[in-house]
């Protein structure tokens, strides 16, 4: 069985106030519980889909978008893409998805491209996840940056610095490029008031995730 958990997003000026979206994460059960998948490639169409009608009456009337990740291997087969697509016809919330960082041999650049024009033809918007790790680095934005509608940093996978302003040497660039280019930017993995307090004043964005904003909990929906 599979199921989504569901971390609030918030305006980066406004981590009080209601949720304005949800990022949503795949679980599997186990008998240990629900568990990260162990290949979430073998995630099906049927399954995300299923998944996808079920959640979107549970959200809030404030909340205006959904994100919910992509393999690369998911993100270009079409089946999936035309799958997002009738999804959003079901529902005014705007469905974001997010292309993974995680490497895979078998995609190519040319084929994300592909798909991230596929996705820009349906009116689909796409996030490129973790930008500046794993695969998800410069040169693929750029290669994908026409057809692509949001950044994301995630803080997460820097904190092998020894503080958050080191981590804001690495997020500077990316927020950069983000207002050139007029992108959504997001930023997620804050931990702490103080670290919510640097991003409210030094960069004011779209989006703001973590678990000092608040944890993924389980939607309770099973497919």
């Amino acid at each position: 069985m599979l199921t989504f958990y569901g971390q609030p997003k918030f305006k980066s000026d406004g981590a009080t106030r209601p949720p304005i979206g949800y990022e949503l994460f795949i679980r599997e059960h186990t008998a240990a519980g629900w568990q990260l998948p162990k290949d979430f490639n073998a995630i099906t169409v049927a399954q995300l889909k299923a998944l996808l009608l079920k959640t979107m009456p549970l959200m809030p009337a404030n909340v205006v978008s959904v994100a919910f990740n992509l393999e690369p291997a998911q993100f270009i087969d079409h089946s999936y893409i035309d799958m997002i697509a009738e999804v959003q016809q079901t529902t005014s919330i705007i469905l974001y998805t997010e292309l993974t960082e995680r490497a895979d041999d078998q995609v190519t650049v040319q084929q994300l491209l592909a798909a991230a024009k596929y996705f820009h033809k349906l009116n689909l918007q796409v996030c490129v996840d973790d930008v500046g790790s794993g695969r998800n680095t410069l040169g693929l934005v750029l290669a994908l940056n026409d057809y692509v509608d949001e950044y994301k940093f995630a803080c997460q996978n820097f904190r092998f610095a020894a503080d958050f302003k080191q981590i804001t040497e690495i997020l500077d660039p990316w927020y950069a490029l983000a207002q050139r280019h007029k992108k959504v930017f997001a930023i997620e993995g804050i931990e702490t008031a103080a670290e919510l307090a640097i991003v409210d004043k030094d960069y004011p964005c779209d989006i703001v995730q973590g678990y000092y904003t608040g944890r993924p909990v389980p939607l309770n929906i099973e497919v």
